[in-house]
């Protein structure tokens, strides 16, 4: 059966290297009373310079509150975004709707009627030139340029 490991504090392990390195307490002595191997003692100080500027580092207060409101706000905002979107959404919809339903009535080129073709929408002299090639052919399109 194995033994337990025990694992030391921090405040611990400073406690008995403390004891041998002011008090002059021989390190065979501190293992027998604390149950260590000497390896693990003499580890210790070389993970204490390795992580030792943890132990200068000025400790700051770590403010939530100031998280938590930026975490509302962003909440908020996304919140008030989708709102608009789905309100745009819902004109947009509404409007395509109706843009359809009016297209039946105008004749427009998707729901043209049976007596009426194609008719683009165009301005100025292209347009006049358009109705009367339309006019002088019976089916074709053609463009005068």
């Amino acid at each position: 059966m194995k033994k337990q490991l025990k694992q030391y504090a921090p405040e611990e392990k400073v406690v008995i290297r403390r004891r041998h390195l002011l008090e002059k307490e021989p390190i065979s002595k501190l293992c027998d009373e604390v149950g260590l191997q000497p390896t693990v003692l003499y580890r210790w100080p070389k993970e204490f310079f390795e992580n030792g500027t943890a132990a200068f580092e000025q400790k700051r207060p770590i403010n939530h509150s100031a998280d938590q409101e930026r975490i509302a706000y962003l909440q908020k905002k996304i919140q008030t975004k989708d709102e608009v979107l789905a309100e745009l959404m819902a004109e947009h919809v509404a409007l395509k709707k109706d843009i359809g339903n009016s297209d039946r009535e105008l004749g427009s080129p998707r729901y043209a009627g049976s007596d009426r073709g194609f008719r683009p929408a165009l301005v100025g002299e292209d347009r006049d030139r358009r109705r009367a090639v339309h006019s002088g052919l019976s089916s074709s399109w053609y463009i005068l340029e």
